[in-house]
């Protein structure tokens, strides 16, 4: 009976998860409540003009000449919302972009970020719609250089006129840039070995690792990094055009939650798998230790640690043991390493960074970064993170933390979090004490408002000890916990870096889930039980009406299917294998050239200015056009496992098997020698009468480093030399 009870309630909380969900879509899509001023924007504005990036996926990118990503389809989501007309300006490298926006040419680019440079021409929204953790790619053997210092006088790629540029520039003027035009030119120039790492979002950067399976690489999360991690992406658009920024920030803020968690799960960019900073290339292995490193090891023998005495269940000393989920982690960075580990005792979290400081510690296990640590301090990958909360009495009206700066609020002396409320608060009251006891006790008394330390220690202390607080306020930065060392002890750091990257992401988990306080509400009413029963015949007609439902509709779909099938892999209008279909089949080629380690080639033909074509001739002479070429190009496609397609537009692909480049050259001449001999008039053409093409070949023996993708890649890249070239000619990759 109880697990029938059970599942019912389930139900009846889904039923009122969909009815809020409902209801809370209505109210977005209710008319946004817009000025006059704002209204005559809307009715007489033209159509905005958007920019769509190239290739920055997941977030920006165009594929078939079509704007995808997050960025642009939560534009359309604001435009639908806001009434807005938009048109998407694609073909651009970035930095093209900030220039048309500067100049007028375009009027919205999505996914920006704030600088002093920008801010002299454009507007931003208040709401920054994207939040991409930023990542930085070097080879496994320089992962350790997360931390920028070691980066001196090295070289790293990024992206002309990303604000990497202008934030490099002024915070590392010491290490070399290289500027490229796009993420997959930086990632392919670490690859040829031109630079020793890559700055750019860690997502982005991932797509292309796994795009083209790059191995020998390291992507490293910079959650908080002080220069780079803070920088939020929003909507911007040219200082001339206020009212547009402001219909925008009210069409973000009609995008419900739930929106916004859907986009997020389209393009697989929520925030707890960017948090994922465990690289899982490193999981279930030990780390491999340099020679230098195993030397300094063996030299060194014991090591010593300083730790925070009172931080569980973080960390803490109890009965002269270290416990705490810094002391499971010990317990595998042990397991690395043969050193003898031995704890220095302290009586408070000042006397600890007091003893290190004198030398008297070799680590610290869990500690936060800030400036002020840095001067004496080199700090390994976090590997711990935790929201900061604030603590007050339970009959305190609910707030948030910027609601009570003007009362006076308790933090543990010495912790860094201090410095991060200063700076983000500076009209704050801020008071320091010894302990955490020592402040909860002045909340308790009324000494103080409230008090700020992590989460999982709050809730442990008023678990155990103090029933009559409460947590009032959750902030939204995590603050993040690293492991330590004296700032000149370099190999040290190396150490753990790699011991840390070995923790497998379960192992994690486990710690974590070992000692992280429940938060329940210890409540024993029964009266939702009355609700279930009152909604369990409703469930159960919803149940049956949705199987006949479902019922009717697979017998249609079972109609459809085989009429979908054929649709799905043939060009309905020259009847070729399509887009969709020749990439299936070039990714069936790719993995049999992994057996049979024979070339496979594929080139990519493009007919020459043939927009001009359609506007000199009408579009239903380019159809007609289409469709004689398909046929005249298939009659030289002889051998049955060789594939013509149309990929897109006026663009065809063929796929050769078994091929080398010389054969894919010689079938290409005979294709040029179809078009020659067909002589179709084309008087648009600024070197020739007659309808010509360009082309481009690619050949590659399989190699585990790359996938089918990068076959296309190289056509692509070879029939774009033979246009710049002046088109009616063909550019085998590598030879151009």
């Amino acid at each position: 009976m109880i697990p029938f009870i059970l599942l019912f309630r389930k139900s009846l909380i889904s039923v009122f998860g969909i009815l809020v969900t409902c209801l809370t879509f209505s109210a977005a899509a209710a008319d946004i409540s817009f000025t006059e001023q704002e209204r005559l924007y809307l009715q007489n504005a033209p159509v905005i003009k958007v920019h769509a990036e190239k290739s920055w996926h997941p977030f920006n990118f165009t594929e078939h000449n079509q704007a995808k990503g997050y960025s642009n389809d939560l534009i359309r989501l604001v435009a639908r919302k806001a009434g807005l007309k938009i048109q998407f300006v694609p073909g651009y490298h970035w930095n093209d972009y900030l220039g048309m926006l500067e100049n007028g040419e375009i009027d919205l680019i999505t996914n920006i970020k704030i600088t002093p440079e920008r801010e002299q021409y454009a507007l931003f929204t208040q709401y920054n719609p994207l939040k991409a953790i930023d990542g930085l790619l070097t080879s496994n053997e320089k992962s350790h250089y997360a931390d920028f210092k070691y980066l001196k006088d090295k070289n790293i790629a990024v992206v002309r006129g990303f604000s990497y540029e202008e934030l490099m520039r002024t915070h590392y003027p010491e290490i070399n840039l290289l500027l490229t035009n796009s993420t997959e030119e930086s990632v392919e120039q670490l690859v040829l070995g031109h630079v020793d790492a890559v700055l750019d979002s860690y997502a982005v950067l991932n797509y292309y690792i796994q795009r083209y399976f790059i191995s020998g690489v390291k992507n490293v999360p910079l959650f908080d990094h002080y220069v780079f991690n803070h920088l939020h992406q929003y909507m911007g658009v040219h200082r001339s055009n206020p009212g547009l920024r402001d219909i925008l920030n009210k069409g973000l803020l009609a995008v419900t939650d739930e929106e916004l968690v859907q986009l997020q799960k389209k393009w697989s960019i929520s925030e707890e798998q960017n948090e994922q900073f465990v690289d899982t290339s490193f999981q279930q292995k030990m780390p491999e230790f340099s020679e230098t490193e195993r030397r300094y090891l063996q030299r060194k023998g014991d090591l010593n640690m300083c730790v925070d005495p009172n931080w569980l269940p973080i960390e803490g000393i109890r009965d002269g043991q270290y416990v705490g989920m810094g002391a499971d982690f010990l317990q595998l960075f042990k397991q690395r390493i043969a050193n003898e580990v031995h704890l220095i005792k302290s009586s408070s979290w000042t006397e600890t960074l007091q003893l290190f400081k004198e030398g008297k510690c070799d680590f610290i296990p869990v500690i936060s970064r800030s400036e002020k640590r840095e001067r004496y301090l080199d700090f390994s990958y976090p590997y711990l993170r935790f929201p900061q909360v604030l603590v007050t009495k339970k009959e305190r009206s609910i707030h948030k933390l910027e609601q009570v700066l003007d009362k006076p609020l308790g933090i543990v002396k010495d912790y860094s979090y201090k410095d991060v409320f200063e700076e983000n608060y500076p009209q704050g009251n801020l008071r320091e004490f010894s302990s955490q006891q020592a402040g909860l006790n002045a909340v308790e008394s009324g000494e103080i408002y409230g008090f700020i330390d992590s989460l999982p220690v709050m809730v442990r202390q008023i678990q155990k000890y103090y029933p009559e607080l409460k947590i009032a306020d959750k902030f939204e930065h995590k603050y993040a916990l690293s492991l330590a060392v004296q700032e000149s002890n370099r190999v040290l750091l190396g150490v753990f870096n790699k011991v840390i990257a070995s923790i497998s992401v379960r192992q994690h988990e486990e710690i974590i889930n070992r000692w992280q306080p429940l938060v329940y509400d210890k409540k024993n009413s029964l009266t939702w039980l009355w609700s279930v029963l009152a909604a369990a015949a409703v469930i159960c007609f919803i149940f049956v009406w949705r199987s006949l439902l479902l019922t009717r509709t697979n017998r249609q779909l079972l109609d459809m299917q085989e009429k979908l099938q054929q649709l799905a892999m043939r060009d309905t209008l020259t009847g070729l294998p399509n887009h969709y279909y020749s990439t299936e089949v070039l990714n069936k080629e790719w993995a049999r050239a992994r057996c049979s380690k024979l070339p496979l080639s594929v080139v990519m033909l493009d007919i020459d200015h043939f927009k001009s074509f359609n506007d000199q001739y009408g579009r239903l002479a380019g159809d007609s056009c289409l469709i004689e070429l398909a046929r005249r190009l298939q009659e030289v496609i002889n051998r049955p496992a060789d594939l013509l397609a149309r990929y897109s537009g006026e663009e065809f692909i063929v796929i050769l098997p078994e091929t080398s480049d010389k054969g894919a050259q010689a079938l290409t001449v005979d294709l040029f020698a179809v078009l020659q001999r067909w002589a179709l008039p084309h008087k648009g053409l600024p070197s020739s009468s007659v309808l010509t093409m360009s082309a481009g070949c690619a050949t590659l023996v399989y190699d585990d480093k790359y996938q089918a993708d990068e076959l296309l890649r190289r056509a692509d890249s070879a029939l774009f030399k033979a246009q710049e070239k002046g088109y009616n000619q063909m550019v085998q990759y590598g030879n151009n």
